[in-house]
């Protein structure tokens, strides 16, 4: 018990650096996306790949952003950052309930429950509203004819998929395992 309470503690705080990094990085790459020094970065792939556009793809160093361009790539952003935003507070909760000794407890498969419905919902709905928004930023700039808006699905979607629906069992199985400790601690 002393080993999860340890661990728990640790990855408290790797969610809390992640929850104020990763929005932290999100900012700051809309920021310096027309900075020269970060053109080369990503014209080199070693912060962004390429955005599969039916006519190939597209470098984002190779776009010429406006301000209506950014907006809609960190609206596409934000969009697909919410699920794992909410996943890592979550995931918070989780393991500070663990930190204080509460392992089997409906609340906890409640929270599984929850990741489990993340997942869905982002291959289900942000993943491809994000990548539609980020087929849109690279296209806009491109003359009538030549601008798409897509909705895609694939083989990261069913991944997705099956990790929600899995997640899903597994709180299914705590909840049971709950009621069967709570049915037992009741008989003397």
């Amino acid at each position: 018990m002393q080993r999860i309470q340890k661990v728990s503690t640790y990855l408290i705080w790797v969610f809390n650096f992640l929850l104020i990094t990763y929005p932290l990085f999100i900012a700051s790459r809309w920021f310096l996306i027309d900075w020269e020094p970060f053109k080369n970065l990503v014209r080199e792939g070693l912060i962004f790949t390429p955005i599969a556009v039916p006519e190939g793809s597209v470098n984002l160093a190779d776009v010429a952003f406006t301000p209506l361009t950014k907006m809609i790539w960190l609206t596409g952003n934000l969009i697909g950052f919410a699920p794992l935003f909410l996943g890592l507070l979550i995931l918070k909760t989780l393991f500070t309930n663990y930190k204080s000794g509460i392992i089997f407890s409906l609340q906890n498969a409640e929270k599984y429950k929850y990741i489990g419905g993340l997942f869905l919902i982002n291959a289900f709905l942000t993943a491809p509203l994000s990548q539609m928004f980020d087929v849109l930023t690279v296209t806009l700039s491109n003359p009538p004819g030549h601008r798409y808006i897509t909705l895609s699905f694939g083989t990261p979607n069913i991944e997705a998929i099956f990790c929600g629906i899995l997640i899903l069992c597994i709180s299914w199985v705590m909840a049971e395992g709950y009621k069967l400790q709570e049915e037992q601690s009741l008989i003397i």
